[in-house]
């Protein structure tokens, strides 16, 4: 159906529905957007999806700062968990990046970092951008028990396995995240 220029008149509405009416039929769903189609003068545009916005610089230096309870980098820095966490490393917290790398750590992944697809990537995370063992597990942290997250690394190591084509830095990664979360239950 080519797209119509010009608006259609009441009249000639008002005929598109008798028409519809005296199909001698009850009304269905489908019919509906026959309909509207023929008054919209051809075929409804599908709706695009929205990108993902990245977090600015500001959203994820608030965020981290929000997580120690600190208004400033220079209370940030003097917070001992936070210096304890970085213990003979530089920090820099300078860039966006710098932020960002903090954020993934304390925070959470960025909306814009999930639902990757790729060879390092599990459950939508990259595992070696971000280290989030619940996620990545596909396991809840208030009900999993340790069996539970034996029989998850058992599962995800049989595609991850050097030995079975997997990439050697992801199936490490997927050991340090199950030692962690074993780690944690005991």
């Amino acid at each position: 159906m080519a797209k119509r220029t010009k608006k259609l008149t009441a009249q000639q509405v008002e005929e598109l529905i008798q028409e519809l009416l005296t199909q001698g039929r009850n009304v269905q769903k489908d019919d509906l957007l026959i309909f509207a189609e023929k008054i919209n003068g051809g075929p409804f545009k599908a709706a695009k999806t929205p990108k993902q916005k990245a977090l600015s610089m500001a959203a994820m230096k608030k965020a981290v700062l929000e997580k120690f309870d600190c208004k400033t980098v220079t209370e940030l820095r003097k917070n001992k968990t936070f210096a304890m966490a970085f213990t003979s490393q530089k920090v820099a917290l300078k860039s966006t990046e710098d932020w960002k790398k903090q954020y993934r750590i304390w925070v959470a992944v960025p909306e814009d970092e999930r639902n990757q697809t790729g060879v390092t990537c599990i459950n939508g995370i990259d595992v070696l951008e971000n280290f989030r063992p619940w996620h990545v597990f596909d396991l809840n942290a208030e009900t999993a028990k340790p069996e539970d997250i034996k029989e998850s690394f058992r599962r995800l190591a049989k595609n991850h396995h050097p030995d079975m084509g997997g990439d050697s830095r992801v199936f490490e990664r997927l050991q340090k995240m199950r030692d962690s979360l074993l780690a944690l239950m005991n």
